[in-house]
């Protein structure tokens, strides 16, 4: 089974991370892993976002805010401040813009 699972209503813009823990495997071309970490800072989930997608001014103030909150210099995975449903929220919005257009 394949590491990473497609999630079907964001295809385009981000895969999920298996529920297995597979964490040490390769990254698809094409995406960054992200760890997303809720306000407490617990119940952080991964995916990989489409590098195409960090061109959406969402995911640029996403970035932003992860800047200023943990720094340029993460060590690891870099942890974006939303919490999993926020994520999928936003990610459902750009697709929904995607297929407006």
């Amino acid at each position: 089974m394949a590491a990473w699972l497609r999630k079907e209503t964001a295809e385009a813009y981000y895969l999920a991370a298996d529920a297995r823990g597979d964490r040490g495997k390769k990254v698809p071309k094409g995406y960054l892993p992200l760890a997303l970490v809720g306000e407490e800072g617990d119940g952080d989930e991964r995916v990989l976002v489409r590098i195409e997608a960090l061109k959406e001014p969402c995911m640029a103030a996403l970035l932003e805010m992860a800047a200023q909150q943990f720094g340029y210099g993460q060590p690891g995975v870099l942890r974006i401040p939303c919490d999993a449903q926020q994520f999928h929220q936003m990610v459902s919005a750009m697709c929904n813009k995607g297929n407006a257009t």
